[in-house]
């Protein structure tokens, strides 16, 4: 016969139920914690990083179309249609462009030829520009470039940017005259750095203490953003479909990262071909996971000990009870909350025993309480997160159509309204007024008193137009003291009252110290006729130069003159 390894007595036997009884609770609860625990928990911090990679994307996309579009409109402009590329208009027109945004370094208008007439600051003027891909690109339409080093501003930049390699972003747009003959291209060079500004905006404070870095990625896989110190990481490869994979990827360190990326979306026309990727070190990721598993086996090898040590003490005296406390730990085993240890026992022995039980009993719920605590505290961190997140993408969005002076829409904002009422025209029949006012002599208000009482009399024109219009009209700032008002279901009748109540209740208005401020208003109603909404807008903008080729402070619309 075999030799048993121990003898089959009452206390072995029940040493052995007893850690049996601890592992069969504390393993399921060690495996969770491995394995559904840490799934969920993977799948939360991946929603996390791929929503941060997507508001991150979105912001600089966005960005990039507004720079390239305020070029675009630039070179529309009358001065740069008609007037001498090195006229003074032209050099303002560009210096203007320059403050308004603090990350352009440069502004220039070349020739035809591709020599430099006219540029922010007197720099680069005369220099010969037909080499660089902006001028090649800009003859032929709108273009943005992709990162590059400075060339011909390397030098002329250094004491701006000491020991800093400078790089720019390249945005330029074709100039054309009214007869629709190429005139130059229009370029300004952004400096880098935006992309910082940017991210530091969008990113979370507590970003760094997750130890969650984000990358600007270029076409080819190399890391534009952050600049320097990341020579040697390898960005994980796209898949088949040009989409880079979710999960722990490798970067080529000691360890996986948890990584999620977004495409930012092109400008019309450019193929930038970049990408945010956001990424966290798995350890990061999974140290709660670790933490809880710390804990849980803790705690069950305490409770295998003491009750090990229990029933070796108790069981010379467990004879007589043994059938009811075998009876309680099987009910304890089926997971009954509420067993009664009133047990009939006559030894200290035995009383201990019980209690030993009791105190298993209730150290097992304790953990089950300790662990759905836990799990509800868990998910109630995440959708803390996750309303924060999306609440500033929220507050994102709404920086990004308004404009910060007035608080009026922005003109991207402008531009989607316009788009929007125009194919709600054309699928309704419902006309709707378009109206373009300018300020005006406000360069002479900005020359007299200064930007600030020119910034003074835009806050008050806004003011009065949003007192002015019903609450169902949009007003925008579209330019520099350029307006756009859309009423909806209005005529032509309506809208030239309206528009002449505008001009009346602005030059009723005065306001300190520039006195009374008129306005020049362009009044079109849409019809079949007009091709798009850029096509109606141009008759507006027509009008517009009308009032004011007229004498200004006054309304010009499609049947004649009013004001």
């Amino acid at each position: 016969m075999p030799t048993r390894v121990l003898p089959r007595s009452f206390r072995n036997l029940l040493v052995v139920v007893f850690g049996l009884l601890t592992l069969v609770v504390g393993l399921p609860l060690y495996l969770y914690s491995s394995s559904i625990h840490r799934d969920q928990l993977i799948a939360d911090r991946q929603e996390n990083l791929h929503s941060l990679a997507m508001a991150t994307a979105t912001v600089l996309a966005e960005n990039l179309i507004e720079r390239r579009r305020e070029i675009e409109l630039l070179a529309q402009t009358t001065a740069f249609r008609t007037e001498p590329l090195d006229s003074p208009n032209i050099n303002a027109g560009l210096d203007r462009l320059k403050r308004s945004y603090q990350h352009y370094s440069w502004i220039g208008l070349t020739d035809t030829a591709g020599r430099i007439r006219a540029a922010t600051g007197g720099q680069l003027v005369g220099i010969d520009a037909a080499a660089r891909p902006w001028f090649e690109h800009g003859r032929h339409g709108v273009h943005v470039g992709d990162l590059h080093e400075a060339k011909l501003l390397a030098k002329l930049l250094s004491s701006e940017y000491p020991g800093q390699v400078v790089r720019f972003i390249d945005f330029a747009s074709p100039v054309y005259d009214d007869a629709g003959n190429l005139r130059g291209v229009l370029a300004a060079h952004a400096h880098w750095q935006w992309a910082g500004y940017i991210l530091r905006a969008v990113v979370p404070l507590n970003a760094a203490e997750d130890a969650i870095e984000v990358f600007i990625v270029s076409r080819d896989d190399q890391i534009i953003y952050p600049e320097g110190g990341f020579a040697d990481t390898r960005v994980p490869a796209r898949g088949s479909n040009g989409k880079q994979a979710d999960g722990f990827q490798d970067w080529g360190g000691v360890q996986p990262y948890l990584t999620a990326a977004h495409a930012v979306a092109e400008p019309s026309g450019d193929t930038l071909g970049w990408r945010v990727v956001v990424r966290q070190p798995r350890d990061v990721v999974l140290a709660g996971v670790a933490e809880l598993q710390r804990v849980i086996l803790l705690t069950t090898l305490v409770a295998l000990v003491v009750f090990l040590i229990f029933a070796w003490i108790g069981a010379a005296r467990v004879s007589r009870p043994l059938a009811q406390l075998t009876d309680i730990a099987r009910r304890i085993e089926r997971g009954d909350e509420h067993v009664d240890f009133a047990v009939s026992v006559h030894t200290q022995e035995l009383q201990c025993l019980s209690q030993a039980l009791g105190g298993m009993a209730q150290t097992l719920m304790d953990q089950k309480s300790a662990l759905l605590a836990a799990n509800h505290e868990l998910e109630d961190k995440v959708a803390e997160r996750t309303a924060e997140l999306s609440r500033l993408n929220a507050e994102l969005q709404l920086l990004a159509r308004t404009d910060a002076l007035t608080g009026l829409a922005n003109r991207m904002f402008s531009n989607e309204r316009l788009a929007e009422e125009f194919v709600r025209f054309r699928r309704t029949g419902v006309a709707y007024a378009l109206m373009i006012m300018d300020i005006d002599y406000f360069k002479k208000v900005n020359d007299t008193w200064g930007h600030p009482a020119g910034d003074a009399v835009l806050r008050h024109v806004a003011g009065l137009l949003r007192s002015t219009l019903r609450a169902s009209d949009f007003v925008g700032r579209v330019g520099g003291e350029e307006f756009m008002v859309i009423l909806p279901a209005t005529d032509l009748e309506q809208a030239a009252r309206v528009a002449e109540k505008i001009r009346s209740v602005v030059e009723a208005t005065p306001i300190a110290p520039a006195g009374t401020v008129t306005l020049s208003i362009g009044v079109h109603v849409p019809t079949l006729t007009d091709a798009d909404e850029e096509a109606a807008l141009h008759v507006a903008d027509r009008l517009l130069y009308a009032a004011k080729q007229g004498g200004r402070n006054r309304v010009v619309f499609d049947a004649g003159v009013a004001g």
